[in-house]
C-alpha cells in the first residue's frame, strides 16, 4: 500500500452492525478504540472527537471500520482503494474450497449454487414472442428474488408494441444494437453499453433497423410484463434527463478495476442502481453486500464462487445474487471480464462486507 494511502483500522471492509431505533451510538474516528466500530475512550488526551449520531430505524448498515469513508459512520467504499489491488482470496481461503462441488447446467441452462444463487444461460426456447420482440423472465419470484425482476429481451428490426411493467421502476440496458427508445412519447436515441429509466406509469416501445439485446429491471417485483398495441401513458417531464451512457474517461477507479453508475438516483431512480464494472483476471475475495443483485456478464470467462459451490460463467450469462449471500467472481480470461449489474436498494456497487 502507498504512504499516502490510509491504513486502515481492523479490517479492510466495514463492520456489519444492528441498529436499535432511537439509540444514540459514537462512531470511532481516532482509529485507537479496541471495540470497532463505536469508540472506547482512546481518543482521549487528543484533539478527535467520536462521531455521535442517533439511529432513525431499526436496521442493519455497514459502519466504517478504515476510517477512510467521506460518508462517515457509514462505509461509502472507499476501503477498496487502500490497497493496489482490489481484494483478492487468500491462499487460506483458495483451500478452504477446493472441496466445493461444480454445478452442471439443467436443461434450463440454469445451476444453483449456494443460498439460491444461480448462473443461467437464457434459452431462446423460453422466450415468449409478440411481433419483433422475444422475450423472457430470467430473474423472477419462483427463482427466490424477493425484489428484484429481469427480463431478457430481444427485438429484431422494426417497432416494439407498447411495454410496461405497471406501477414500478424500470431500468432498461442496451447489450447490443442501437435504435430509439420512446418512453410514452419521449425519444431516446440509444446505444450499447448504456442504460436509461422507466417512472412508474409510463409505457416504452423500442425503434431499431437492427438486432437488438436488451434487460430490463422491475422493481419493487413485478414480473408480469404487459404488452399492449395503445399507449395511454404520458412522460413525465418533471424528471426528463433518463439516458447515461457507459464512459470510460469517467469511470470509478477501484484499485485495479473500474466501475461507472449509469442508471440511480441522479437520473431520478431511487430504488435500484444499474453500474457496469470491469473485471482483471482474478479471483475476488468472498464477500456480500446488504443488497440483492442481478448480473450480466458481457465479455469474458470465469467461475462463480459462493462456498460449498461453484460454477462455469460465461459471455451471456445472468447472475442472481440474494442479499448477503457469499460470493466470489473469478474471472479466468486473460483479457478480463465486463460485467453489468443492477440491485436493490440503491447504493454504491463498491459497499460490501
Amino acid at each position: 500500500m502507498s504512504d499516502e494511502k490510509l491504513k486502515y483500522v481492523v479490517d479492510n471492509k466495514p463492520i456489519l452492525t444492528s441498529l436499535v431505533a432511537g439509540k444514540k451510538y459514537a462512531w470511532c474516528t481516532c482509529k485507537h478504540s479496541k471495540e470497532q466500530p463505536f469508540c472506547d475512550g482512546s481518543h482521549k488526551g487528543t484533539d478527535m472527537r467520536p462521531m455521535v449520531f442517533t439511529a432513525d430505524k431499526n436496521e442493519d448498515v455497514l459502519l466504517c471500520a478504515c476510517k477512510a469513508t467521506a460518508s462517515g459512520p457509514y462505509c461509502d467504499g472507499a476501503h477498496n482503494n487502500l490497497e493496489d489491488v482490489y481484494a483478492e482470496a487468500t491462499e487460506k481461503e483458495v483451500q478452504s474450497m477446493k472441496g466445493s462441488v461444480f454445478i452442471e447446467r439443467d436443461d434450463r441452462g440454469k445451476a444453483l449454487i449456494d443460498g439460491g444463487a444461480y448462473v443461467l444461460t437464457p434459452q431462446n426456447s423460453d422466450d415468449t414472442v409478440s411481433g419483433n420482440l422475444s422475450y423472457q423472465p430470467v430473474i423472477a419470484e419462483e427463482d427466490g428474488a424477493t425484489k428484484l425482476s429481469f427480463h431478457r429481451l430481444n427485438v429484431t428490426a422494426g417497432t416494439t408494441p407498447w411495454l410496461q411493467y405497471k406501477g414500478v421502476d424500470t431500468v432498461l440496458y442496451f447489450v447490443s444494437g442501437s435504435g430509439t427508445v420512446d418512453i410514452a412519447g419521449k425519444e431516446f436515441q440509444v446505444n450499447k453499453d448504456a442504460g436509461i429509466y422507466v417512472r412508474p406509469g409510463e409505457a416504452f416501445r423500442i425503434i431499431t433497423e437492427g438486432d437488438m439485446t436488451v434487460y430490463a429491471t422491475a422493481c419493487p417485483m413485478l414480473t408480469d410484463l404487459t404488452v399492449t398495441e395503445q399507449n395511454d401513458t404520458s412522460f413525465q417531464s418533471d424528471h426528463a434527463e433518463r439516458y447515461v451512457a457507459f464512459n470510460q474517461e469517467t469511470a470509478n477507479v477501484m484499485a485495479n478495476r473500474f466501475y461507472q453508475e449509469l442508471v440511480d438516483k441522479k437520473v431520478g431512480s431511487n430504488e435500484v442502481t444499474q453500474f457496469i464494472g470491469q473485471v482483471p483476471q482474478s479471483r475476488a475475495a468472498m464477500h456480500r453486500h446488504l443488497y440483492e443483485e442481478a448480473i450480466v456478464i458481457l465479455t469474458g470467462y470465469g467461475k462463480m464462487w459462493t462456498g460449498t459451490k461453484w460454477a462455469q460463467v460465461n459471455t451471456g450469462d445472468v447472475l442472481f445474487l440474494p442479499h448477503r449471500q457469499g460470493h466470489s467472481l473469478e474471472c479466468t480470461d486473460e483479457g478480463g471480464m465486463i460485467l453489468m449489474g443492477v440491485f436493490y436498494p440503491s447504493g454504491s456497487p463498491a459497499i460490501n462486507y
